[in-house]
């Protein structure tokens, strides 16, 4: 059975930094315009902003997680692995 990894985000935009009144630009995810602007000031919608790093966050998770049917990796060539400071 194949397990499933889901990663929600909800960023909050209430402060008045992450609105600019008259000012509608493309946001640098979609392209669509918007009025709303990310913690760098760059034009994002807050949904563009959150899948965002929901995306980030799952690869991260993916990269991480390990599958425990895989083996351990085989043995370096000649003999045991090395370890920490040079010592065998």
């Amino acid at each position: 059975m194949a397990a499933q990894l889901m990663v929600r985000v909800h960023l909050d935009w209430t402060a008045p930094g992450h609105y600019e009144a008259g000012v509608s630009l493309p946001c640098r995810v979609c392209v669509t315009a918007t009025h709303m602007r990310d913690g760098r000031g760059e034009a994002c919608h807050q949904s563009c902003a959150e899948d965002e790093i929901a995306r980030e966050l799952l690869g991260t998770g993916r990269a991480l997680i390990a599958d425990e049917r895989m083996s351990a990796p085989a043995p370096l060539a000649g003999g045991s692995p090395v370890l920490a400071g040079g010592a065998r």
